[in-house]
């Protein structure tokens, strides 16, 4: 229910209505554009417009839609004509975030041909030899424990509230899932590492970008609402009996167990059996149904899909349904 990519992503299911919600106004006014760009622009233009191709007509493409925009988003973006001309996608401050790492950091420890050589086509013995023997140097440990630490994320990567229900060592525990990404996954069919490398995803592109969902995406993306509020105003506001799936992304990093529990107590009062909702947990260790016995935890199939997330950034993938 974030304004993820995995927003676009659900539209291609075939939903019958998919709400994204947000308390960021600025990321709205991104989500609202990427929503007329599907609607209006034509493959290529769109993902031009977004800053997945090279481009040097966004400001001349956006002009095209911007009368299909909200009010609030058109002055968004009349005062934030930068962020059009380097393409919306790049705006984000985790995405910022990745790219000083990718520009700045990486270079002082391997040079781009090893850098390269990460994202190549390897077997799994071999991602793990090239971590051992190559990418795992004194440099890297340092550099990425100074970068990710705690102290240089909360001013650069992520509001200083992400930590206050973090117990754990954050650059180590960073450290663990980035090895995890390099040596079990498939480092050239990892869009994340090749946009954290390159600053671009190349051809490897996250499912909501790839030519053949693009179509699908344009039919449905009027099932897209898209909604300026908290989580919980939405569910004091609506009738929710009808929404059966819900993705909460990982909001509960920044709340403390009981405010959880409130919103899953919501849930639970006017959802069906065998509603799924589904959320990821980055550093914050959170679990409702520690507090919920109608409520299941699908742990196998919460693991086996943790195995294979390619944002390898999150610790943990929860999945639990309604008895």
């Amino acid at each position: 229910m974030e304004t993820k990519e995995l927003v676009k992503s659900e539209v291609t299911k075939n939903p019958n209505t998919v709400y994204a919600i947000d308390l960021n106004i600025n990321q709205m006014a991104c989500t609202e554009l990427k929503k007329v760009a599907y609607k209006y622009l034509e493959y290529e233009d769109c993902m031009k417009l977004l800053g997945v191709f090279e481009a040097d007509n966004r400001f001349k493409l956006f002009k095209k839609i911007e009368d299909n925009l909200s009010e609030n988003t058109k002055n968004y973006f009349s005062e934030n004509i930068d962020i059009i001309k380097s393409g919306i996608i790049h705006a984000g401050k985790f995405e910022k975030y990745f790219n000083i790492f990718g520009k700045k950091v990486l270079p002082l420890i391997h040079t781009k041909k090893t850098r390269q050589e990460l994202l190549e086509k390897k077997t799994k013995r071999e991602r793990i030899r090239f971590y051992d023997k190559k990418w795992n140097n004194l440099r890297w440990q340092l550099l990425f424990r100074i970068f990710f630490s705690r102290t240089i994320m909360g001013k650069l990567g992520r509001d200083k509230a992400f930590f206050r229900y973090v117990n754990v060592n954050v650059s180590e525990h960073i450290l663990e899932r980035t090895k995890f990404a390099i040596t079990e996954l498939d480092t050239s069919q990892n869009s994340y590492l090749h946009y954290i490398i390159n600053g671009k995803y190349d051809d490897v592109l996250p499912v909501a970008y790839r030519k053949e969902n693009f179509e699908t995406i344009k039919n449905n993306i009027d099932k897209l609402i898209l909604l300026s509020e908290s989580v919980e105003s939405f569910l004091e506001r609506n009738d929710t009996e009808t929404i059966t799936k819900y993705n909460l992304s990982d909001i509960f990093e920044y709340m403390d167990d009981s405010q959880m529990c409130k919103i899953f107590e919501k849930i639970l009062n006017e959802s069906p059996k065998g509603t799924r909702i589904a959320y990821w947990n980055m550093l914050a260790d959170k679990r409702a149904s520690k507090y919920f016995e109608h409520l299941e935890y699908k742990e196998k199939e919460s693991k086996n899909l943790l195995k294979k997330d390619k944002a390898f950034f999150y610790s943990n993938f929860i999945i639990e349904e309604i008895k």
